[in-house]
């Protein structure tokens, strides 16, 4: 099973940490397979900078996928040189959750 989880507000930061870790513990216990995707927008995305008190170094380490919406580093005047070093850009994050969806992802938004 794939699963994407979204994040677009700074306060939901501890909760979403706090939902792939225990999210993938299971996985390694049940050994199942699957890929994790994890979706930055909106006021979020400032947490991914370099100089942030998020620190995003354990979900890299577990193969999980940090995608950041272009669209709200733009608004917000972030460069990608910013970012913490393995985040990967996405043009915009709704169509990157369409995509995904139409993928099969399940959708999780603590």
């Amino acid at each position: 099973m794939n699963v994407i989880v979204h994040i677009d507000e700074t306060n939901k930061w501890p909760t979403v940490l706090s939902n792939l870790s225990h999210l993938y513990e299971h996985w390694q216990q049940s050994h199942d397979d699957g890929i994790i995707e994890l979706l930055v927008n909106g006021e979020a995305v400032t947490q991914v900078r370099q100089d942030a008190d998020i620190n995003l170094t354990d979900l890299y380490r577990r193969g999980i996928d940090v995608a950041v919406c272009n669209n709200s580093l733009q608004q917000r005047q972030i460069l990608p040189k910013q970012l913490q070093a393995e985040s990967r850009i996405v043009p915009s994050g709704v169509v990157e959750l369409v995509n995904k969806q139409h993928q099969g992802f399940a959708y999780i938004k603590p």
